[in-house]
């Protein structure tokens, strides 16, 4: 049996509050919870099992996001879900994101912060002012990690900052954003280019895992292989995460043909790949006990 670890699961219920851009995805404008995450699954042969998850925050308003902190943390800390932690949202532009921090500090479902960096609020650059590096630094010093949501041509922009805070992890979200060229026409498209070389500067940076999620199926199973590979030739088996980036993956590709679609693409490594990337290096990134 392999126990799963979905490192990128989202959560909300609109009747508490509304995230920003939900309103612009209406068929994601309803209440998602653990049951529908498990449910959009499915079961298996016995082969596998979701068996816990990281919830991510949702780019909730500012003025949301203490509830939301506070929710997710509780619910974490009673011990009877599947969720194993959660990487919370923080404003990296602050002069020191600890004040920021300071209410969940100690808390251990605290696992990691994320600061969007692919959105217009973000321009081109951030993750390299000084405030922002100063931030990424302390969070190695918490021993929290960053999740990094980027646009595909700035990883030049990640990987500068991952080679200045060589102690902090740092995720690269959805396989850095490549678009459906990856899995459409494959890692060589000349779409890419700039992403390969991004993702390649990534992958000489030890600090630096890539979440395998996020990705809409191409057209055939040989390249989404191809694609996977293209990522194990830059990551190797230890610095992948499979993740479902649930329910925004209802946008394109639903968890279980994403599950199924990646299980095959890594089973021909073996079954030492498959606890590594499905559960493993998630735990050790995340720091999950047990």
């Amino acid at each position: 049996m392999l126990p799963i670890i979905d490192a990128h699961l989202h959560l909300w219920d609109t009747a508490d509050f509304v995230p920003p851009w939900l309103p612009e995805a209406p068929s994601l404008l309803r209440t998602f919870t653990l049951d529908d995450w498990l449910a959009s699954a499915g079961s298996s042969d016995g082969g596998w099992q979701l068996a816990r998850a990281i919830y991510v925050e949702i780019d909730a308003a500012p003025e949301d996001r203490p509830r939301e902190n506070r929710q997710i943390l509780d619910r974490i800390r009673r011990g009877d879900s599947p969720l194993a932690g959660a990487v919370i949202a923080a404003d990296l532009l602050a002069r020191d994101v600890r004040a920021e921090l300071a209410p969940w500090l100690g808390d251990p479902g605290l696992k990691g912060i994320r600061h969007v960096l692919h959105t217009p609020a973000s321009p081109a650059g951030t993750c390299l002012k000084p405030d922002f590096i100063a931030n990424i630094k302390r969070l190695g010093e918490l021993d929290l990690a960053f999740d990094a949501c980027m646009r595909p041509g700035e990883l030049g922009d990640l990987a500068a900052l991952a080679e200045i805070a060589p102690e902090t992890r740092i995720i690269l979200d959805h396989g850095g954003n490549p678009g459906p060229a990856f899995l459409g026409e494959g890692p060589e498209s000349s779409k890419l280019a700039a992403w390969c070389a991004g993702v390649s500067r990534l992958g000489n940076c030890p600090n630096v895992v890539c979440k395998l999620s996020g990705l809409d199926l191409g057209p055939n199973r040989e390249t989404v292989r191809r694609g996977v590979d293209f990522l194990f030739d830059v990551f190797g088996e230890d610095r992948l995460i499979w993740a479902s980036n649930y329910p925004v993956c209802e946008l394109g590709t639903p968890l279980r043909p994403w599950l199924d679609a990646i299980h095959d693409a890594v089973a021909p490594r073996g079954e030492a790949a498959l606890m590594k990337v499905f559960a493993l290096n998630a735990a050790r990134v995340y720091r999950i006990a047990g």
